[in-house]
């Protein structure tokens, strides 16, 4: 979020002339109540009719360009239609800039009762934007749109449900990008007010109720449809309901009191007990817990931790300041290598980071600070994210004239929030957990189960017994035990994602003599790795060597500059002069069915930019 208070600029039709002491023009507390409304009323004119058109549609504030911007930024508006509907249809004929549109949403929050009819009214906050629509062509951002919007309905209702949307729903489905420029918000909150001739009237007072009677929206309980065949409510689904109807009853309690009227100067702080619920722009997320009443946050956990139901992956938090530090240092880089793959559509391209954000954000921990360093073992600086970059001859191609096919995978190590424990600290515990619930995640909606047999087995066979702990301490040097760290890896193929448990499992192998398993194998296949920053005295070195490889296999394009492009564009701030540190490492294997095999190991080098001074937001 931007470093002071972002408004939308007064124009002659967007500024507020009656009672404007209620008016507000913040980004934030505009888009806030725009993002809590179920619907947004659409104005627009129809040159067949002599009479504006207005329609309630569901639409949802956001910005694909920048996923982590939340509410106080500037944002689109992006509405969910039909593609043949009169909107959409006046939208694709439209001029360069848009059809131009009037949007508004209220919220309603209570029913204030006064001595005269005259003086009735509501406690309220409305907002109404001004901006052109044009409809989304680009594939990824369409369907970021989607997703956008379906959890702007229910929180996470996405992730569970069958997805991605196939053809036909692509094909039948418009997503309209509105331009904001300008808008306002009104809010109306506290007491009634008389007039003071009404005030002195004993009499009238002593027959006439006054007050406010809170208002707000209510979901009940959920009722099952005919062919569901899930016996229990999703806790996402419960939690959403529950704490939304919670935080919903609250506002609504508090409208009542009465809001000082701001002095020219004064921002919308003074209004912090009455402002719209802050939604992410990316995925609106479950009301917070802690608001909830301590019995309700009891039924919530009891259902979550019952034997019916199932633990969750945390999901990414636009206003948690780690996530913001993940997602911003990781998103650029690996959107850019997926698009240099040329093996991803830009459909595919969007799953693929939709599911780093909500998957693998969440889980990298804290972010670097003066008290905190990275120490994993992924990487040289100690950062627990790793991208890389695979490459062979494409199946189609021939040995007089091949092809590259490159395809992209991240890993990442597990890390709790808070960083890890002494009690726990390699987090085998997290990462135990973590793993099936990612190849629940990764197996997609409506697939076959993934079968974790071998990796329940190896995990158990991989990890030291404390048996097996005292004789190695026996064979090292006092403080030499090698850390038993694991790491997760997501190769990305196609519009799916195959997972891949690391375990570092030196200890194993020093107890056991076993460097590899193989079923039905003796001898290891040979993959040779190469330790990059050693024999390379500066990254375009490494990048020259690599293309020289490139040029050998006849691998086209990559070969001629267009590797060195892909990952200057990627990796913008490195100083390519420099000794190596994005380039880590390169394996070479060979096998008859896919001929040379060349994994290039990459790393962002984040505990190094945090040392040079580079936080977030610089």
């Amino acid at each position: 979020m931007p470093s002071h208070e972002l408004e939308y600029p007064k124009q002659p039709y967007s500024t507020v002339k009656r009672l404007n002491d209620r008016a507000r023009y913040s980004l934030e507390t505009i888009h806030g109540i725009i993002n809590s409304s179920p619907f947004i009323n659409v104005a627009f004119q129809d040159s067949t009719s002599p009479f504006p058109a207005v329609l309630p549609m569901i639409g949802q504030m956001g910005s694909f360009s920048r996923p982590s911007a939340d509410l106080g930024d500037v944002l689109d508006l992006y509405l969910h239609g039909y593609v043949s509907s009169r909107l959409m249809n006046l939208s694709r004929d439209s001029s360069s800039e848009g059809i131009p549109l009037t949007l508004t949403a209220t919220l309603l929050d209570g029913y204030v009762l006064s001595l005269t009819p005259n003086s009735h009214s509501y406690n309220y906050r409305s907002a109404i934007l001004f901006g052109f629509g044009v409809p989304v062509t680009d594939p990824a951002e369409k369907l970021w749109a989607m997703e956008l919007v379906t959890n702007s309905v229910v929180p996470q209702r996405y992730q569970n449900t069958r997805t991605p949307p196939n053809n036909a729903e692509m094909q039948s489905t418009s997503i309209l990008r509105v331009k904001i420029k300008a808008g306002s918000a009104k809010i109306r909150s506290g007491e009634p007010h008389d007039e003071r001739g009404d005030l002195n009237d004993e009499e009238l007072r002593q027959k006439t109720w006054v007050g406010v009677v809170p208002a707000w929206m209510t979901f009940g309980e959920p009722v099952r449809a005919g062919y569901n065949k899930v016996e229990e409510v999703p806790g996402y689904l419960e939690e959403w309901r529950v704490e939304g109807n919670e935080e919903r009853r609250r506002e609504a309690y508090e409208a009542v009191k009465e809001v000082v009227k701001p002095k020219k100067g004064d921002d919308d702080e003074q209004l912090a007990s009455h402002r719209a619920i802050p939604i992410s722009p990316l995925t609106r997320p479950a009301y917070p817990s802690t608001r909830s009443p301590p019995n309700i946050r009891s039924l919530i956990q009891a259902r979550n931790n019952s034997s019916t139901s199932e633990p969750r992956i945390s999901q990414y938090d636009s206003n948690n300041p780690n996530h913001r530090y993940w997602w911003s240092a990781c998103a650029p880089s690996l959107t850019s290598l997926l698009s240099h793959s040329q093996s991803y559509t830009p459909s595919q391209q969007s799953l693929h980071i939709s599911w780093f954000r909500n998957n693998v954000i969440p889980n990298l921990g804290p972010r670097p600070f003066s008290s905190y360093r990275l120490r994993s073992p992924l990487n040289y600086e100690g950062s627990p994210y790793r991208p890389t970059w695979n490459f062979c001859s494409a199946p189609a191609s021939s040995s007089s004239s091949p092809k590259v096919k490159g395809t992209l995978r991240f890993s990442f190590e597990p890390i709790p929030p808070d960083g890890t424990t002494a009690e726990d600290p390699t987090n085998q515990e997290g990462y135990k957990r973590l793993f099936p619930l990612l190849a629940k995640e990764c197996q997609g909606k409506g697939e076959t189960t993934a079968d974790l047999t071998w990796y329940d087995e190896v995990k158990e066979q991989m990890y030291l017994s404390p048996e097996e702990r005292a004789v190695l301490r026996e064979r090292l040097v006092p403080g030499q035990l090698p850390p038993e760290h694991a790491a997760i890896a997501i190769g990305c193929a196609g519009e799916k994602r195959v997972l891949k448990p690391y375990f570092f499992a030196g200890p194993k192998s020093l107890v056991t003599g076993f460097y590899e398993m193989r079923p039905g194998r003796e001898e290891p296949e040979v993959k040779v790795y190469l330790p990059l920053m050693q024999v390379f005295e500066t990254e375009e070195a490494v990048i020259e060597g690599l293309e020289e490889v490139w040029r050998g296999f006849g691998w086209g394009e990559l070969g001629k500059g267009g590797y060195g492009e892909a990952i200057r564009e990627a990796f913008p701030h490195v100083d390519f002069k420099k000794a190596p540190g994005t380039h880590t490492w390169v394996s070479f294997s060979y096998s008859d069915r896919t001929g040379p095999y060349i994994t290039v190991y990459l790393a962002p080098r984040f505990q190094e930019a945090y040392d040079l001074g580079l936080r977030e937001g610089s």
